[in-house]
């Protein structure tokens, strides 16, 4: 009953380049949440973001880029954690804007305490222009788009090293599963680093699907994952609670 609720709640508004119609995607998107917090977002304006149904009371926001302002904000937050972290990645604005013809479906969430973007995710839609992960580890996507599966990815997501990067990490999650359930994808691929798969696997629902190889994104050793949304369903509501338990570095 609160999915129709929820659905009229948001009207047309948008949440990515994308719409929520679906009421099952609303009942994903909130999954963990109480019928009191519920009902206080019903009580809110009918104009809300999406923020409205992801933000952490009084520090954590979040929202999706719309605008090429937001989007630069984004990759600023990118390349100054990668390159801390001692990738090689490009820097804001070093290629022009792909064409509309070119560009894949990607939605890009930042979240802000007081103002400042302080981690950034994209969610990225298989398309006819394909996926970044195609780039090395097409050999491991195309046999599942063979068999009609909806896929996705999670990519270029960074933390600003001075927060609570779990909360952080916890909220970015939480809203990129309320995208990867609007468009109803049955997986989702990540590259990491060969350092980092362990938490990914324990802690996030993900399977090794590839072999070790250099990522030309960041050029640096990465390892294939790929995670079935429906996991990472069943803990979205406790994923504080359990990203607690792991160690992030």
């Amino acid at each position: 009953m609160y999915s129709r609720a929820l659905a009229n709640f948001y009207r047309g508004d948008v949440v990515s380049e994308f719409f929520l119609k679906s009421s099952a995607a609303f009942h994903a998107a909130i999954r963990g949440y109480s019928m009191a917090s519920l009902g206080e977002l019903l009580d809110r304006r009918r104009n809300a973001t999406m923020s409205d149904l992801f933000e952490e009371p009084e520090e954590i926001e979040l929202s999706v880029v719309k605008s090429y302002s937001e989007l630069e904000e984004a990759d600023e937050l990118v390349y100054r954690q990668y390159r801390a972290r001692g990738y090689n990645v490009e820097a804001p604005g070093a290629r022009p804007h792909p064409t509309r013809a070119e560009a894949r479906r990607e939605s890009v969430i930042i979240a802000r305490i007081n103002g400042e973007a302080i981690g950034t995710i994209t969610v990225g839609i298989d398309s006819p222009n394909g996926l970044r992960v195609d780039e090395v580890n097409r050999e491991h996507v195309d046999p599942m788009r063979r068999q009609g599966l909806r896929l996705g990815e999670v990519v270029r997501f960074a933390l600003d090293a001075e927060v609570d990067s779990r909360r952080a990490l916890a909220a970015l999650f939480n809203a990129a599963h309320g995208i990867m359930e609007a468009n109803a994808l049955d997986y989702v691929f990540i590259e990491v680093n060969p350092r980092h798969v362990g938490f990914y696997r324990r802690a996030l629902c993900f399977q090794v699907a590839g072999e070790q190889k250099c990522c030309p994104r960041v050029g640096a050793p990465s390892v294939l994952m790929r995670m079935r949304v429906a996991d990472l369903s069943s803990k979205i509501g406790q994923l504080e609670t359990v990203l607690k338990d792991f160690p992030l570095n």
